[in-house]
């Protein structure tokens, strides 16, 4: 007989229905195992100014994240390193610390989402993101690097 206590609830309420677009099935659903972390208020916007414009310090990150609360910002970053996705680099100069951010490879695989959110933002609130309000593609929005980041791991 199986010992149901080491299923996991997904596998339980998940195993008869039909699959589409999949290849495998899984034990544990990797969209919750992600979305813990990345699903968090601020997460991906911070993962985004530090990838995306080059904000690596502190307040940097505040003066360009409008209405997150300091506090936030702090356990955010904390969450992030901890879980593997950024790094902090200290610099011993005057002032005698300075603490900089930024993108484990870990990290850097979490830029496709964020362009995915990207490019949907551009699709479907074109009126709002654009001056012309003319929706765009991927490959309108990103130079060639960025298509090669997007891309990577297709």
């Amino acid at each position: 007989m199986q010992d149901l206590s080491l299923e996991s609830d997904f596998r339980r309420t998940h195993k008869n229905l039909e699959m589409r677009y999949l290849k495998f099935r899984f034990v544990d659903c990797p969209v919750e195992e992600c979305i813990g972390i990345l699903g968090k208020k601020w997460t991906v916007l911070i993962i985004r100014d530090v990838a995306i414009y080059g904000r690596s310090r502190f307040n940097e990150l505040v003066k360009s994240l409008p209405g997150i609360p300091p506090k936030v910002l702090a356990s955010r970053l904390k969450q992030l390193e901890r879980e593997g996705f950024v790094k902090k680099d200290v610099e011993r100069i005057i002032p005698p610390k300075v603490v900089r951010w930024s993108l484990t490879q870990k990290g850097m695989d979490v830029f496709p989402i964020v362009m995915i959110f990207a490019g949907f933002g551009c699709k479907w609130n074109a009126d709002r993101v654009f001056e012309d309000g003319k929706p765009r593609k991927m490959h309108e929005i990103l130079d060639a690097d960025g298509m090669k980041l997007l891309m990577k791991d297709f």
